[in-house]
């Protein structure tokens, strides 16, 4: 029996302990279920016995023993399901790599390399899962003398062997022995594969550079920078997914956090994680994460819409706000208003003034000066609410709620005859519909004091940044007009309950330090990815929130085109007491050789981007005489099955959605049903071949990429929006282009592309 031999026969005995245990699974979950439903009809039955103390005593303790058992129960079939989800991807394909290795005088070990652990019915390991310790020796080892680090102890080996794997579908294609971590024509395999609507998992592929990321304990603060396509958002969920398996014990998916530019994105890497065993990381925007926080206004982000991406200007008051200096003002705000109070408003039911807004400052100035603005409306709020107590006390001795209690009672021996008519019975009726009735009326009010609604938050808002200093406007170059200008903006946008999402950040940072703002605290672990576009302030509230919590950002600098504050320039004041530690990817995995090196010449000389050995065909400059010439070659190249790229996914990417609406309405009727126009992050990938403006292609990759319409509107100011739309292609990259060219591609150096020029050729 040969290697191939061998290692087929092992992959088949493999696939039959995985299906093995998938079946008894289920088998087992079937047999939970049904426990389940009958300790829930237990549940529902058992009744508190009330009769004796001690009977009470007895069917409390044994309604919580049945609550406790279901706890348990429900826990386990949660792991069930999750470990029948893993079983079902493993059977496809179980591992991707196998070591051999002999430790002191110990008999040679055998182990293969999955997404999660597998043992035999004599517990013997037939898969490790590579977040463990041990699998280590596969992505840093190399032959010969190697060792592994497992709590805390190093532990020195001899690596005899380090094999990879491609299987797919439960069948071996291809195996390759190396002495390097991943074999080159192993790795451009695998880089040649078409891409798929979701990102996948590089666990078979994962570098040095990325496996120091990804398994880096030690560090709070992180930041990953790195070119397009160099693996940085797949190594930056391959730590999630490690840091959930080294944290095992303690840490759930509920306490990480992990926020992407927008809802395309999201989805685009929302099945990394569980193609990896895990549960679904809770992806979101901040803008989504702010609008929990400040519910009372709709959030707009305005730095996320198109016309930001594409003029690149500063606009300096939403720079001021989007930084740390605005933040910073805070602090002293609330010191300056400390003794006087913050805004206060009229607490009304009806229009009638209960507690008027004087009274309420009386109060506060009671309260014991030496404590925190925070803390001394707390107290205030105590007061409120007991001051509201007695204002109904009075109010049920007044005349219209003894008439309404009447008539109540009337209803009350009308609706149920049977009930007891004694003078005893009917007062202690009245006095509780009395209590009803007054509370019924006082509701809003205490609702309101509940939510410390007794401060107008949003004058106290307007308050604040009409405070702001003089010489931090000059500082941003903003004059006295342009800032008093946009407050008024602001007040009337806070009329229309809508907010910016820059001002949404300060106005939640001010009101959490006037009231007591609860927060769940459990987060224990923030990602954050295209840090480019995360400005400082955002980070700086987050890191206020979560103070326990470690931060990784990760991002690509080429690819920021917005003008405003990025997080990169402020680390330093943003970790100003704490160690960052930080990594750079500089390779590129996604593009072939030809498409880097023509995308590199939108870039500055010192960012210039490293390439793989893999090779394609050069990129393509498509020169039509004008529209429909364009349309008519993009058509026929798109649909050409001669080429056999019926299986890959292609883009057809503008730099405006205008332009895309525009081309999408040019099409035929036939095939805009083979074609999908995205032009909302809100949308999801459905078909193979899309429309999509630059500023929502960001961070995704595709087969093919044409450049759509690349002329005169591509200033020589855009060559980071066109990088940003080349550097989305994996295999092909075409540029089209009419009428007036653009002066991005003058520049180009002739040997980096092919050129077809279609009004010679088609005339």
């Amino acid at each position: 029996m040969n290697e191939r031999q061998y290692e087929e026969k092992h992959l088949a005995q493999t696939i039959s302990l995985i299906k093995n245990e998938n079946q008894i699974l289920k088998e087992q979950q079937n047999e939970l279920q049904q426990s389940m439903q009958s300790q829930l009809k237990e549940v529902a039955e058992n009744t508190i016995n009330t009769a004796t103390e001690e009977s009470f005593y007895e069917s409390v303790v044994e309604y919580r023993q049945h609550e406790h058992e279901l706890t348990l129960r429900y826990q386990s079939a949660e792991a069930k399901a999750k470990r029948l989800n893993t079983l079902q991807t493993m059977a496809q394909s179980p591992y991707f790599a196998r070591i051999d290795f002999r430790e002191d005088q110990e008999p040679t070990e055998t182990l293969y390399l999955g997404i999660a652990s597998l043992r035999d019915k004599n517990d013997n390991t037939i898969i490790i899962d590579w977040r463990a310790p041990i699998a280590n020796l596969y992505y840093e080892g190399e032959l010969g003398e190697a060792y592994y680090k497992a709590n805390k102890e190093t532990f020195h080996v001899d690596l005899l062997l380090k094999r990879q794997f491609k299987i797919q579908n439960g069948q071996l294609l291809s195996m390759v022995d190396t002495s390097e971590m991943i074999n080159d024509d192993f790795l451009l395999d695998i880089l040649d594969e078409t891409s798929s609507p979701q990102m996948k998992n590089i666990v078979s592929t994962i570098q040095k550079a990325q496996n120091k990321i990804i398994r880096d304990t030690s560090s709070k603060y992180m930041v990953i920078e790195g070119i397009a396509g160099s693996g940085k958002t797949s190594a930056l969920l391959q730590r999630v997914a490690f840091l959930l398996y080294h944290h095992r014990n303690w840490l759930n998916i509920d306490q990480v956090l992990l926020f992407s530019p927008n809802h395309l994105f999201s989805d685009y890497i929302s099945m990394v994680l569980p193609s990896l065993g895990e549960s679904e990381a809770p992806t979101q925007t901040f803008t989504n994460f702010l609008q929990l926080l400040v519910p009372r206004y709709t959030i707009r982000n305005v730095a996320q819409e198109e016309e930001q991406f594409l003029n690149g200007e500063n606009n300096p008051i939403q720079k001021l706000k989007n930084g740390l200096t605005a933040l910073d003002q805070i602090p002293s705000y609330i010191d300056s208003i400390t003794d006087f109070g913050p805004i206060f408003r009229d607490l009304k039911v009806n229009d009638q003034v209960y507690i008027p807004k004087k009274q309420i400052r009386k109060w506060y100035k009671e309260t014991n000066s030496i404590l925190p603005l925070y803390q001394r409306i707390q107290l205030l709020q105590t007061k409120i609410l007991k001051k509201i107590g007695g204002l109904q006390k009075e109010e049920a001795k007044k005349e219209w709620v003894k008439e309404r209690a009447s008539e109540k009672i009337d209803e009350i021996y009308e609706n149920n005859p049977d009930l007891e008519d004694s003078e005893e019975k009917e007062k202690q009726l009245t006095k509780q519909v009395k209590q009803d009735l007054v509370k019924n009326k006082f509701r809003p009010l205490v609702k309101q004091v509940n939510h410390y609604r007794f401060i107008n938050f949003a004058k106290q808002y307007i308050h604040f940044l009409k405070q702001f200093p003089s010489e931090i406007l000059q500082k941003y170059n903003i004059s006295a007009k342009n800032w008093e200008d946009s407050i008024q903006v602001i007040r009337q946008q806070m009329k229309n309950k809508e907010i910016l999402q820059e001002d949404a950040l300060l106005y939640f940072s001010l009101l959490k330090d006037i009231y007591p703002v609860n927060i769940e605290h459990n987060v224990r672990f923030i990602f954050i990815d295209e840090m480019q576009d995360f400005p400082p302030a955002q980070a700086a509230l987050l890191k206020q929130l979560f103070p326990r919590a470690s931060i990784t950002l990760c991002g690509d600098l080429n690819q920021k085109v917005f003008g405003n504050e990025t997080i990169v320039n402020s680390l330093d004041e943003l970790f100003d007491q704490e160690e960052v530690t930080r990594y750079q990817l500089t390779t590129s995995y996604r593009s072939t050789k030809e498409i880097t090196a023509f995308a590199n010449q939108f870039l500055s000389q010192e960012d210039q981007v490293q390439t793989t050995a893999r090779n394609g065909k050069q990129p393509l400059i498509v020169n039509a005489s004008n529209q429909t010439q364009a349309v008519d070659w993009l058509m026929k190249d798109l649909f050409d099955h001669s080429k056999q790229k019926t299986q890959w996914r292609s883009a057809i990417i503008g730099k405006t959605t205008k332009e895309c609406e525009a081309l999408y309405e040019l099409l035929a009727d036939s095939t805009k049903k083979q074609i999908q126009l995205i032009t909302s992050e809100d949308e999801f990938m459905k078909r193979s071949i899309i429309i999509i403006p630059a500023y929502l292609a960001k961070g995704l990759e595709f087969d093919r990429v044409y450049a759509w319409h690349v002329a005169e509107n591509f200033s020589v100011n855009d060559q980071l929006i066109l990088y940003t739309i080349a550097s989305r292609a994996m295999h092909e990259l075409n540029v089209i282009t009419y009428e007036q060219g653009s002066p991005l591609l003058e520049k180009l150096s002739p040997d980096t592309y092919q050129k077809t020029d279609l009004s010679t050729e088609w005339s």
